[in-house]
């Protein structure tokens, strides 16, 4: 996710990266190139009788404005409820350590109990890690090595939903605390409640990345941007003259740029720039697990790598 300090008016208009036209400027490009072919050869042997009216275009470039709307309105809405989730994990996973640190007791020595919560901290921020990649698509191996036993990792190598299963060795961690007595049951149903709405999450996530937008719907937005700024050219050329390019252009990157902020947003737990910072938010939910647990070798925040946080 760009995380740029605020800039003048000015740079922000000149911006590249980040912007919709380091993947649509081939697009706009041939369509601007049209444009200058169709006027040239429509202006040198007067061809207006073969010009389309501007009318067809003004109909369809407000019905087409209207439906790039709709669609980036549903492809922001997941963003924004991937952020939402990622939110909610935050704030559960600090109140699920807090209920382990205070309301579970295992072994009658001080030093036992609080190795016995840390590792299940430990593991907690380890399911925040593998849930990050299950996300993604990516191994989780390195960031579960030193937070899960070999044993544990070993029982989950051949699951699907591996952060289901590390959540469920977390569970019974939980549920053994409570068959030994060092959690009484009106407290077990709030850590229940807990795991529930981590759960909860998790689906919630899943549903964003295994629900896209129907495929005909975007695919039919791409045809009918592409049909317009191609053809626009051919409508314009004659009323407008030798300025047909420069409205091809704005037009077009008005268009263009709508489509593809719509697919960039659609998936919200990539890699890609303006995308959710997972890395960041993970990260962030371990530094405030540690801190509660008093560990002297907390990591620090990411920074930002050229203004981007990952």
């Amino acid at each position: 996710m760009i995380v740029h300090p605020r800039v003048s008016w000015l740079r922000l208009l000149f911006t590249f990266r980040g912007s919709s036209l380091r993947r649509d400027w081939y697009r706009i490009a041939a369509a601007t190139l049209l444009s200058v072919v169709v006027s040239w050869v429509g202006m040198r042997y007067d061809l207006k009788s073969w010009s389309l009216t501007v009318t067809p275009f003004t109909v369809i470039g407000l019905a087409l404005s209207i439906f790039l709307g709709f669609r980036n309105n549903a492809c922001y809405d997941r963003f924004w409820e991937g952020r939402k989730l990622w939110g909610q994990l935050v704030n559960v996973s600090r109140s699920l350590t807090r209920q382990l640190l205070t309301l579970t007791v295992s072994g009658s020595a001080e030093s036992t109990q609080k190795e016995y919560q840390k590792q299940t901290v430990l593991r907690l921020a380890g399911y925040v890690y593998s849930l990050k990649h299950h996300l993604r698509t990516t191994d989780p191996t390195g960031d579960l090595q030193n937070r899960f036993s070999e044993a544990e990792l070993q029982t989950v190598h051949d699951q699907h939903n591996i952060p289901l299963a590390l959540l469920q060795i977390i569970a019974r961690r939980i549920e053994r605390t409570w068959k030994d007595g060092g959690l009484n049951d009106w407290n077990m149903q709030s850590v229940e409640g807990s795991l529930t709405e981590i759960t909860a999450i998790q689906g919630g996530c899943e549903r964003i990345l295994n629900t896209p937008v129907p495929f005909t719907y975007t695919v039919l937005i791409h045809r009918v941007v592409a049909f317009y700024c191609f053809a626009l050219p051919f409508g314009i050329w004659d009323t407008v003259g030798a300025l047909s390019p420069l409205v091809v252009f704005l037009i077009s990157h008005a268009f263009f740029g709508l489509d593809v902020i719509g697919d960039e947003i659609e998936d919200p737990f990539g890699t890609d720039i303006n995308d959710l910072p997972l890395d960041t938010i993970t990260r962030t939910i371990e530094i405030n697990l540690l801190d509660l647990l008093d560990e002297p070798n907390v990591p620090d925040l990411p920074e930002p790598v050229d203004g981007v946080l990952y």
